[in-house]
This record gives structure tokens, C-alpha cells and sequence, in this order.
């Protein structure tokens, strides 16, 4: 029940008491005037009291909650910057040089005057302790050692197994902490080891070694690992294995902060105070003096704070939380006052004044549940990580369109964009880098687009455009689809990478191609569809074709499940020779599908369909089963090769499959090879590198196939245990007539000999080629020259392959 019913009750009680006691003669109406007057005055100064007390609190506690936020975000600001000094030594190949360091520390933190220093602190073992004292002594760090701390100052450190001196630092070369060894300090040796096996930002409230002005409190240090370029460090054996080193921070917390409230603006009204964390040495509250205040005059320790209306909060710094507690400033606008109050007392005895003061308070408070409320509704129609609108709002817009075309015949258009290569920028540079880079796309798209036309952000690294009529719809959506595709082609610019993208954009055009949102949005898709199916980078208008063609695939798709679900699959195999004996040492497994209707069908038909549909999986499962129970039955020299899709890989029974495979059919592990393309290699690196050390722990051997085709060809041969490089065919095809193919497979054979693995070429087809590979030493061969793909009933196991000219033709 609210207060305003329980005043009306007390008054009809005052007015049925009055009316039942007609004895009290003159004085009764005075008396009733006077007890209902007091019993409003009392009640409305009791309500706004409290109304008062809980928007007071509720506006302190939303300006201490918004100033803990800016704190914490500046604060990330700082350990971003850390942590990209760290990038810094994990993506160069060469060693960072003292100057690059130093360029590079103040580079990043230029304008930020809470930061004391940073220093790198290398993984120096025994061995390599002088080496690394003789390098800092000719880098100018006069007199360099490395050191241990001890209780009347730096000694030189005893022999050590591992030593963390500093290397690097912003100090001068001439300061004393040069050499000082973390590892001989325990708490800075904790918070180096909780860093490293955590692979996470440590951080400890510590004391600096060298002395500074007015007895100050003690700092903040951070420090972030290290890790050597490509290693794991998925597990805690392997960070400690793999650690290169640690970039160390050091933090003047108290200018830190009042350097984020300068700049940020923070409210005078709010009085800060950040405590250090908790820790066993602090047995009360009363010893929690603050590490920072921003008012002098507030409440000091955390008992004092507690007695007193505040905020409680907490600033994480690395994986260390330091208690925040806010106060209202003294004689701000925050402070608890009752100024209502008292004037609803004083007046409360006129019951016009009292019922507008009610009125104007209730009004105020309707505004602002009507201004939250109009906030509210703006964020549900907006994507808050780019500020486009998002899908609610381009849906509700569209159907606006779709009316006024039906009132007015205005046309319009809709584009609808997917980005290109964006999910290689989120796998490789981390989902941070991918939302940055979403950021730049929407400035860019707003940059390309008309005030009336309406940008909208879907979801993921999809777009959309609603674009209004023009003179003539077509060409102007045309127009608009070429200037976006030419503004996302530029190259991107973020934090340590450059970036290159592109766009594939789909246009529907009202009422050419519907009137309604679903036909549109669907039409406009195929045309998307048929962008990326196009090669990407491109835009296209929708034609009733696209509608023929998705109608074709959807049967085609509908077929091949039954296909599969039937058994209607066939596999063929195509033989591999060795290339100086010419004798066949296996069979590459090709899956073949025979339809009923349309006959064979190419598998480049085909097999997209089945990994865009996820079929792929009990495709592959089929050909799989069948080439290891095909196999189980030829001479025990004679291996089988099996392609696996890179959806297969990210099925988490892949392995236990291949397994139950061989287990089922009979087939020696050694005998089945597996052929992997690059693509695989592009996803999931750390998980795949396992899962292909687990099949060659069971004697499978593994092919890159389609070598040469990829990205980043050499940096897999190291990364990954292969056994054998299938050369493409399109370097096969240019041999005998292009040097540089000469050349390109000359060079692939001397690395693979480096590497211990065998060189399959393929797509061999004339004897000439044939001769020309085994010049230069490739080991197998596959292609037309030694047999087409044929079903197994017609290949002859004791027959020998003799090159043919009708199979090479």
C-alpha cells in the first residue's frame, strides 16, 4: 500500500471519529483541522524524507558505480599497453634491441604519468648469465651484474638454475636496479610465477628498491609473461617450459588514478578512496588506510567509511582486486539533505501547498521513469558495440518502407553485406582486434551511405542498407554497392597489424523483386549467396535464376542425403607408384555418386554442396569405412589414401570414427594415410596439432595435400607432423614447359628431405613428366599416366602399372 492510500484511510478514520462524538462542542472542528493538518503535515515530511533519502542514494550510488567504471577502464588502458609491449617480443622473429624497447615504452606511454617504469626481465640460465652481463655492459649499462636483494642492499646473486634481471628499463642506464634479480626476492618471485602458470596479468603492492621523496605508499607492480614466438602454452608445463620472460610495470597508483579523474572529468560530488587488498597482515579494519583518496577531508579508514552512507566496489589490477569505497563529498550536491522535508513540514498544515508539492514531485519522478524508459527502448535498437541501429529496428523500418510503397510507389533498395576474410582476422588476432575492426567497417559504411538511407548493423560481421528511392533504383543501388566494396577494400589499420578485407553484397530491389519483408530479405540473400559463391569481393543483383538455382541445390541436397542414407555412394581409387621403381605402393580413395537421373556426378558438384550442409560428416564416415575394408583385403604392401574435410575436423568423435574404422575393418594402421589440405591448418591450431599427434601415435601416416595452394605452406611443415607433401598438380602441369615449376619443385623436395618426409607429385599425365620428376627426386607419383580412378572390382592387385598412352591422354 502506498503512502498517499495510507493518508486517505487515516483521514476518513479522522473523519468518521469526528463524526461520532458530536459532544465536544465548539472546539471540535479546530481540533479536527489541527489533528488532520499535523497528521498530513507529519505523514508527507515522513514520505519525502524517505523518497529523499532513496534518490539521494540512488543518484550516489549510480555517480560512484560511473566513476568506479572510468577508474577501471583507465586502469585497463594501462595494462593494455603493457600487454601490447608483450606482443611486441612475441611476434618478431629477432631479438627486441634495447633501443627498440625503450623507443617503444615511451611511445606507448606518452601522456600517462602514473606509470614509474617498465623494465623486461629475460629467462637467463646459468649458462647464459654472463653472456647477457656482457651484453648489457655493451648496450652502456656500466658496471651491469646480475644481482640479488639483500638486507644491507644489492649483492652479486649466487649461482642459479634461472635468474629474471632486469634487462631492459626506462631508468636511466645509471640506476641501481639494473641486474636486480626478481627470482631472489620471494614476493616478487610469487607474483612472477602466478603470472607465468596463469598466463595471466599478476599484480603486488610492493615497495620500490630505490628510495623516493616524503615516505610515500607503496607501488603497484605488474607483471605480464613472456612466451617464446609459436610455442603452447595451453597447459601449465608447457607456459613454464616456453616462458621467454616478463615485461614488469611499475604503477604509481595514487597519480595513476588522479590522472584518469583529470582526464575523464570526474564528478567533484563523489569522494574516492581505493584500499589495498586484503591480506593476512591486516587484522582491522582501522589499519585500511586508503592507497588513494580523492578528498583529504573524507573518511579515512574503511571502519569511519562503513558508518556513513557509501559505495563499495572493487578495482581489479592484473588478478588482484583492491577495494574501492565511495563517500559522498562533504557539502555537495550528493549529500543526504532533508531541505524537502522540512518544507513539507512547515507548510504541510495548507493542504493546497502540500498536494502541489506532491504533484510536482510525482511529476518529476513520471519524467524520469519516462526518460529511462525512452533510453531503454533506444538501446534495444541499437547494436552497442558500433552504434549502427540494429536488426529490431532495421526489421521495423523496413516494414515502414513496405507500407509507404504501397501508399506512394516509392521504390527502394536492400543490401545486404557479409565482410570477407573477417573470420580469419577474429581466429588469428584474437576477438578483441575483430571487434575494433567492426568498429572502422561501421564508419566506413556511414561514410558511403545518404542521411535518409538507414545502415544497420545484423549480427556477427553482417550489414545491411535500406536505401530510398533515387531516379533510377537500379543504378543507383549499383553505384552505392561499388563505393562500399571500394571503401572496405582499403587496408585497415589496427593496433600492431594491417589488415585487408572485402565485402560480398546481395541486392534486392522494391517491388521489383517483392513487397513484402520476407521476399525481400530472402531474395536478397540468394544475391549474397551468389557474391561469395562468385569469389567474394563483389556485388550482385537478384534474378529469378538464383530463385531456380536454390531450388535445384535444395533437390540436389535432398538427393544426396538419400544417396548417403542408401549406400548409393561409390569409392574409386586411383593408384600412387614409386617414382624409381615404378611399383605401386597404394590407392588414393575418391568418393563417386551415380544418380539415378543425372548419372555421375562431379564431385566438384557435389562435395561443397556437402560441407556448406554439414553432410560431409557421414559422407566422409562412409568413404572412410569403405576404403579400410576395401583395403584389408589387398597385398599387405599396398597402403589407402583418405582426404578429410575440414568440417570433419571440428566433429569432436573424429578420432574415436577413424579408430572404430580400422578396428572394424581389420586394416593395419600403418597402412591407412590420411591427407590433410591447408585450410584445416587455418582453425583450431593448438586442438588439430593434438588430435594429428594422437593418429600418428597409432602409426597413421599424414599428407598436406595440395601443397603450395595455401597461405603459409613452410610454417606448417615445422608446426605439424607430416610424413609426406603432395605437390598440386598445377605445378605438374606447367613442368615441361616453366622453369620456375622446375625450380619451385626442386626446392620443395631438398626442404622435404630436411625435414624427413616423402614428395608425392600428382596429376602426372605424360611420360615426360614422368621423367622429369624423378629427376628431381620426388618419391611418388600419381596421376592418369599410371591409371585413371577405378572401381575396385577392376583393379588387377597382381598386375604391375605400366605407364599407358590412352591413360595419359
Amino acid at each position: 500500500m502506498g503512502d498517499r492510500d495510507r493518508n486517505d484511510q487515516d483521514r476518513r478514520g479522522m473523519t468518521g471519529w469526528w463524526r461520532a462524538a458530536p459532544l465536544l462542542g465548539l472546539y471540535r472542528p479546530a481540533l479536527v483541522a489541527v489533528g488532520v493538518g499535523l497528521l498530513f503535515s507529519v505523514a508527507g515530511a515522513a514520505a519525502v524524507a524517505r523518497w529523499e533519502d532513496r534518490v539521494n542514494r540512488i543518484e550516489f550510488e549510480n555517480a560512484a558505480e560511473t566513476e568506479a567504471i572510468v577508474m577501471q577502464n583507465g586502469m585497463g588502458e594501462y595494462i593494455s599497453r603493457l600487454v601490447a609491449l608483450r606482443t611486441l617480443f612475441e611476434s618478431t622473429n629477432d631479438e627486441v634491441t634495447r633501443s627498440e624497447f625503450e623507443t617503444f615504452s615511451a611511445r606507448l606511454f606518452e601522456r600517462h604519468p602514473g606509470m614509474l617504469r617498465i623494465a623486461w626481465l629475460p629467462r637467463v640460465n646459468r649458462k647464459e648469465r654472463a653472456e647477457y652481463e656482457t651484453a648489457a655492459i655493451t648496450d652502456g649499462v656500466s658496471g651491469y651484474r646480475i644481482k640479488s636483494l639483500q638486507s644491507g642492499g644489492f649483492a652479486t646473486a649466487p649461482q642459479s638454475d634461472e635468474y629474471f634481471p632486469v634487462f631492459y628499463s626506462t631508468q636511466p642506464k645509471t640506476s641501481t636496479v639494473y641486474g636486480m634479480d626478481y627470482a631472489t626476492v620471494p614476493e616478487r618471485r610469487a607474483v612472477l610465477e602466478r603470472a607465468r602458470d596463469n598466463d595471466k596479468v599478476a599484480a603486488l603492492r610492493t615497495r620500490l628498491f630505490e628510495p623516493r621523496e616524503g615516505g610515500r605508499l607503496p607501488d603497484v607492480l605488474v607483471a605480464i609473461p613472456v612466451y617464446a614466438k609459436g610455442t603452447s602454452r595451453e597447459t601449465i608445463a608447457d607456459r613454464r617450459r616456453n616462458l621467454a620472460g616478463f615485461v614488469v610495470g611499475i604503477f604509481d597508483l595514487p597519480l595513476l588514478i588522479q590522472a584518469i579523474r583529470v582526464t575523464t572529468g570526474a564528478s567533484p560530488a563523489v569522494s574516492m578512496n581505493v584500499y589495498p587488498p586484503f591480506t593476512a597482515q591486516i587484522v582491522s579494519l582501522e589499519q585500511m588506510l586508503p592507497d588513494y583518496s580523492s578528498a583529504a577531508t573524507a573518511p579515512q579508514s574503511m571502519r569511519d567509511v562503513a558508518r556513513t552512507l557509501h559505495w563499495s566496489g572493487s578495482l581489479k589490477i592484473g588478478d588482484t582486486d583492491w577495494q574501492v569505497r565511495a563517500v559522498p563529498t562533504a557539502g555537495g550536491p550528493l549529500e543526504t539533505t532533508y531541505d524537502r522535508a522540512g518544507a513539507v513540514l512547515i507548510v504541510g498544515l495548507l493542504l493546497t501547498l502540500s498536494l502541489s508539492t506532491y504533484l510536482m514531485l510525482a511529476s518529476r519522478n513520471s519524467r524520469r521513469l519516462s526518460l529511462a524508459n525512452r533510453r531503454v527502448l533506444e538501446l534495444a535498437q541499437t547494436d552497442i558495440l558500433t552504434g549502427l541501429p540494429n536488426r529490431a529496428f532495421f526489421l521495423t523500418r523496413l516494414d515502414e518502407m513496405n507500407r509507404q510503397l504501397s501508399v506512394r510507389g516509392l521504390p527502394f533498395s536492400i543490401l545486404m553485406l557479409d565482410l570477407d576474410r573477417f573470420k580469419n582476422v577474429n581466429d588469428s588476432l584474437g576477438h578483441g582486434a575483430g571487434d575494433a575492426l567492426l568498429r572502422q567497417v561501421a564508419q566506413r559504411l556511414k561514410s558511403a551511405v545518404r542521411a535518409n538511407d538507414v545502415l544497420a548493423r545484423l549480427g556477427g560481421d553482417e550489414f545491411a542498407v535500406i536505401q530510398e528511392a533515387g531516379a533510377d533504383q537500379r543504378a543507383c543501388s549499383t553505384e552505392l554497392a561499388a563505393r562500399i566494396a571500394k571503401l572496405l577494400t582499403e587496408p585497415f589499420l589496427l593496433p600492431g597489424h594491417r589488415v585487408e578485407i572485402g565485402t560480398s553484397i546481395g541486392i534486392a530491389i522494391a517491388p521489383d523483386h517483392g513487397s513484402d519483408q520476407e521476399q525481400l530479405l530472402k531474395k536478397a540473400d540468394l544475391a549474397l549467396y551468389r557474391s561469395k559463391s562468385a569469389g567474394r569481393d563483389c556485388f550482385t543483383i537478384y534474378d529469378e535464376a538464383m530463385s531456380a538455382e536454390l531450388e535445384a541445390r535444395n533437390t540436389l541436397e535432398g538427393d544426396l542425403r538419400d544417396a548417403i542414407a542408401q549406400c548409393q555412394l561409390e569409392v574409386h581409387y586411383q593408384p600412387f607408384v614409386d617414382a624409381l621403381s615404378g611399383a605401386r605402393r597404394g590407392f588414393e580413395a575418391l568418393v563417386r555418386w551415380r544418380h539415378p537421373t543425372r548419372g555421375l556426378i562431379p564431385p566438384d558438384q557435389f562435395i561443397p554442396l556437402a560441407e556448406e550442409t554439414g553432410l560431409i560428416v557421414p559422407l566422409g564416415e562412409f568413404v572412410l569405412r569403405r576404403a579400410c575394408a576395401d583395403a584389408a583385403g589387398w597385398p599387405s604392401d599396398l597402403a589407402v589414401a583418405v582426404n578429410l574435410s575440414p568440417i570433419q575436423f571440428k566433429e569432436a568423435e573424429l578420432f574415436e570414427m577413424i579408430c572404430a574404422a580400422l578396428a572394424d575393418s581389420g586394416l593395419p594402421p600403418q597402412r591407412l594415410e590420411i591427407e590433410i589440405t591447408e585450410s584445416v591448418l587455418l582453425e583450431r591450431g593448438v586442438e588439430n596439432h593434438a588430435f594429428m599427434q594422437r593418429l600418428k601415435q597409432l602409426g597413421i601416416e599424414l599428407a598436406l595435400d595440395d601443397f603450395g595452394t595455401g597461405y603459409s605452406s613452410l610454417s606448417y611443415l615445422t608446426a605439424f607432423p607430416f610424413d609426406k607433401i603432395k605437390i598440386d598438380k598445377s605445378f605438374i602441369r606447367n613442368l615441361t614447359h616453366q622453369p620456375r615449376s622446375s625450380a619451385i619443385i626442386s626446392a620443395i623436395v631438398t626442404l622435404a628431405r630436411g625435414l624427413d618426409m616423402s614428395v608425392t607429385a600428382e596429376g602426372v599425365e605424360t611420360r615426360e613428366e614422368f621423367e622429369r620428376l624423378k629427376a628431381l627426386g620426388v618419391n611418388f607419383a600419381q596421376g592418369y599416366l599410371f591409371g585413371r580412378p577405378q572401381p575396385i572390382e577392376r583393379i588387377l592387385f597382381d598386375a604391375p602399372v605400366k605407364p599407358s598412352r590412352r591413360d595419359a591422354a
